[in-house]
């Protein structure tokens, strides 16, 4: 049976191409992406990945 591990990245304006690519060459795969509005802390989005675990 296969095991997951999972990580949330967080950023105002999202990952840009040259991170999303550093998180695939570690073996992440990104899941989803949802967008934050806070009237606080302003629009935040956030990024879920996973890999299996070893």
């Amino acid at each position: 049976m296969q095991r997951w591990e999972y990580r949330i990245e967080e950023s105002a304006s999202g990952l840009n191409r040259s991170q999303l690519d550093n998180l695939g060459r570690q073996g992440w795969r990104l899941v989803s992406e949802i967008i934050l509005d806070d009237p606080y802390k302003g629009r935040t989005i956030r990024a879920v990945f996973e890999r299996v675990r070893d």
